[in-house]
């Protein structure tokens, strides 16, 4: 009997996109051994009894991240359509449920067991609120006692970060900073309407979702900040009217968008390490606003994270993540860059660039083997052949494996689990 230990796959003949920024390397062969990936070269020996992926005329990079998601509540609905896009990492930002925390140390459990198939959770987190929250289930803080109690909370619960929101009030928003920065678990979501994009910058918040707070600070109509403020005060009477009068507010602000307004920002996030994940694909009206300030952004070298918001209402998630990579490129990133939002990018983010984002040896093998080439057209991320998780050729009911005796085998590696 053949220890499983020494069970193989090779993906052979393939051109290599490994992740770097490096050109693509052609007639490559990466052979995977338990869950990582052992060899790669144009000459590679593969071991007797080693099952192969044809490669020829076909193109691997590295697994795709999510890097905004809101998919725990239904993991056994929602993960293999995650898988079937290429998706193999996320970060799961809020999970609205009653036992939120419970649920989502829980799922990771079932995926660190193999009782549950899905990609690789790197991080997720819960909103903190103010006391009048948007969504019920966020943890609530109306000051700096209530700040310390939720960072308590998550911390206990595992969370990888906190994920601060539209109503928290300053003093219980710089409190999180300051107990975020003792705990060294990082802020991460919107910028409070209390709080101004520099605030936030200077306090240490290390991702902003949605691009919030940008137009706000950018607009050529500084009145509009009050305004916005006014409206939010509406949400204790009318919560449809304070969203129906936030949102003109915010319109009104983009469509005020000022370039020079928003250089001495734009320069603070790259000096403090503010990372921005836009979702362009959930933005709607501000869509053509939100592009014009991503492009300022990747000219000015702010880091960008491709997430989409996959989960949420009217989002799918898995396919959203191709959506956004194309709406990235028309946003002045080259299909390269584009692609690095979504692999090294992530990685680089989440401190994981040891075993993530690229592809070489020692690296774990998440892998999407693609039928065209990404680099001289970002839509053939969509053109998926196989996706490899863990070392193991995954199938799924939207996508199925591209060889039966590939897979037949490759189930059998054992998962590596020194990551999660």
């Amino acid at each position: 009997m053949i220890p499983l230990a020494a069970l193989a796959l090779a993906i052979t003949n393939v051109t290599l996109i490994d992740g770097t920024g490096a050109p693509p390397r052609h007639g490559q062969t990466v052979l995977i051994r338990a869950g990582r990936i052992a060899e790669m070269g144009a000459n590679i020996a593969l071991p007797r009894g080693a099952e192969t992926i044809d490669g020829t005329g076909k193109f691997l990079i590295p697994g795709l991240w999510d890097m905004h998601v809101h998919v725990l509540a239904k993991p056994e609905e929602q993960f293999p359509k995650l898988l079937a896009s290429g998706i193999t990492g996320i970060r799961n930002m809020h999970l609205e449920a009653p036992d939120a925390l419970a649920t989502a140390a829980r799922t990771r459990r079932r995926l660190d067991q193999q009782s549950l198939i899905g990609p690789r959770i790197a991080a997720w987190g819960q909103i903190v609120d103010g006391p009048m929250p948007m969504w019920a289930t966020s943890l609530r803080a109306a000051d700096a006692r209530e700040a310390r109690q939720a960072i308590a909370t998550l911390k206990k619960a595992g969370a990888a970060f906190v994920k601060v929101y539209d109503f928290l009030p300053r003093e219980a928003y710089f409190a999180l900073a300051r107990d975020a920065a003792r705990f060294r678990i990082p802020l991460a979501g919107h910028v409070p309407i209390s709080v101004s994009a520099e605030e936030a910058a200077r306090s240490g918040q290390r991702s902003i979702e949605h691009l919030s707070g940008i137009f706000e600070a950018c607009t050529s109509n500084p009145a509009l900040d009050g305004d916005l403020k006014r409206a939010a005060n509406l949400w204790q009477i009318s919560r449809r009217e304070a969203a129906r009068q936030m949102q003109a507010v915010v319109q009104s602000a983009a469509a005020t968008y000022d370039a020079g307004a928003c250089r001495s920002l734009y320069q603070l996030f790259v000096e403090r390490g503010v990372w921005q994940c836009p979702t362009l694909v959930v933005l709607n009206q501000l869509q053509p606003y939100g592009l014009n300030a991503v492009h300022q952004m990747h000219e000015m070298g702010v880091k960008l994270l491709a997430g989409t918001d996959g989960g949420s209402i009217n989002i799918e998630p898995g396919e959203s993540l191709h959506h956004e990579l194309e709406l990235l490129v028309e946003a002045g990133l080259s299909p390269m860059e584009a692609l690095q939002t979504a692999t090294w990018n992530p990685a680089e983010f989440l401190g994981l660039t040891k075993d993530y984002g690229s592809i070489s040896k020692g690296k774990a093998a998440d892998l999407v083997l693609l039928d065209a080439n990404p680099i001289e057209n970002i839509s053939n991320t969509r053109r998926i052949a196989a996706v490899i998780l863990r070392g193991r050729l995954t199938t799924s009911p939207a996508r199925p494996a591209a060889s039966k005796t590939a897979h037949s085998t490759a189930i059998q590696n054992p998962a590596d689990q020194s990551t999660q």
